[in-house]
């Protein structure tokens, strides 16, 4: 089951991506399940697929295997099933990530079950043992967003031989995610800071507070993402480097499309320069006067930096 193995064989295929993705997405399928102990319970009622404010990014790869299990374009499948939104990664203050995600409720869940099960994006095949894995399991389960969880009601085993490949398929996804990024907007991940917005923010959340209160309010529990996403669909979405992401993605349902992806996706001098811009080097925008301002800035804790 070593994947790096068998996506170095399948990478020779890059001439028919078609080809090449199918391979790719059966590898992804077989480690989904490899020595997993989990099972989602009979009872569960999916709220995990129906949660609005649980948003489940997506990648490239996971609209191709959409489409292609579908027998479908992307053109077709991405109105109505994705979107370009934002992700908060579980931060407390008000940068957001740019990213594809799910429509939720989940367009693809049917009478409580995935449609589209083998090809499934790579966050729902990680959630929960990803939890687990990283010892994040017992806090997530006090939560009172996950008291409907059948999954948090009951220990998950984890094997060494799973947790090994829990961190596979974490690298995947982090590949995947960070070259889907560069593909949609020529960039790494991408960040905004609304933290200048509160004013704007309060007055469609219908918040009583005022801007001048900035400092003491808390993002998370004032300004509901889905504020937030709705003032960045409708003043920055249309901004470069977002604008354009429906072009691209169009462009996926060419043959030059498919292989130009691919052909990132297995490009490692890319993926490294990807990553040296993380965290401490992040590309973080903010929305001033109409337009979108751009610094590199360290997002790691107590205090950011600015380059």
């Amino acid at each position: 089951m070593e994947d790096s193995k068998k996506i170095q064989a399948i990478s020779s295929q890059a001439e028919n991506p078609r080809q090449w993705l199918a391979a790719y997405l059966r590898n992804r399928a077989d480690l989904a399940s490899y020595r997993s102990d989990f099972d989602c319970d009979p009872a569960c009622t999916r709220p995990g697929c129906k949660n609005q404010d649980l948003q489940i990014p997506v990648s490239i790869i996971d609209l191709l295997g959409a489409a292609m299990y579908r027998d479908t374009s992307v053109s077709a499948i991405y109105p109505g099933n994705y979107a370009l939104g934002l992700l908060s990664n579980e931060r407390e203050d008000w940068i957001r990530t740019v990213t594809l995600r799910l429509q939720k409720p989940c367009p693809f869940l049917e009478n409580d079950r995935c449609s589209i099960y083998p090809v499934r994006p790579l966050p729902c095949i990680l959630f929960p043992e990803y939890l687990v894995n990283e010892g994040k399991f017992e806090a997530n389960a006090r939560q009172d967003h996950f008291k409907d969880y059948l999954c948090f009601q009951r220990l998950i085993p984890l094997s060494p031989e799973r947790a090994k490949v829990m961190t596979r398929l974490k690298k995947m996804w982090k590949r995947e995610s960070f070259i889907s990024s560069f593909y949609l907007f020529n960039h790494g991940l991408c960040h905004i800071d609304f933290s200048n917005l509160v004013k704007e923010l309060s007055h469609e959340a219908g918040s009583p507070r005022e801007a001048g209160s900035a400092g003491e309010m808390e993002p998370l529990r004032i300004i509901p993402n889905q504020v937030m996403e709705h003032f960045f669909l409708k003043h920055i979405a249309g901004c470069q480097p977002f604008a354009g992401v429906r072009e691209k993605i169009d462009y996926l349902d060419t043959r030059e499309g498919q292989v130009e992806f691919l052909q990132l996706l297995q490009d490692d001098r890319l993926m490294k320069k990807l990553k040296q811009c993380g965290d401490d080097r992040a590309l973080v925008f903010r929305f001033v006067k109409g337009k979108l301002q751009a610094k590199r800035r360290s997002l790691s804790p107590p205090e950011y930096k600015f380059y």
